[in-house]
C-alpha cells in the first residue's frame, strides 16, 4: 500500500481504497456476500489509514537518533560460540 502510493504518487487513502474495492469485487465474483458493512469498511479504511499512518509511523532522523543494531540492543542478535574460531 505505501509502496504503491510512493511509486504512483497517489495518496495512501486512494491506493488503500482501490485495494479494498478490488478485494471486495473479487470476493463478490467468487460468490461471497456483500453487505453494507463490507462496503462501508472498503470505503472507510483508506481515509482512516491516511489519517492515522503519520501518527504511528516511525521515521529516522530529526532530533531522534537511530536505534542501535539488533545485536547491540541486548537481544535478537547472534552470539558466537565460545569455542568457535575467530574470523
Amino acid at each position: 500500500m505505501t509502496g504503491m502510493s510512493a511509486v504512483t504518487g497517489r495518496s495512501v487513502r486512494l491506493v488503500r481504497t482501490l485495494i479494498e474495492l478490488t478485494v471486495l469485487a473479487a470476493g463478490w465474483l467468487l460468490g461471497g456476500k456483500v453487505g453494507a458493512g463490507t462496503v462501508l469498511y472498503a470505503l472507510a479504511v483508506g481515509p482512516v489509514t491516511q489519517f492515522f499512518l503519520p501518527r504511528f509511523a516511525y521515521r529516522f532522523g530529526g532530533d531522534r537518533p537511530a536505534p542501535p543494531p539488533a545485536a547491540h540492543r541486548g537481544g535478537g542478535g547472534v552470539t558466537p560460540r565460545a569455542d568457535a574460531p575467530a574470523g
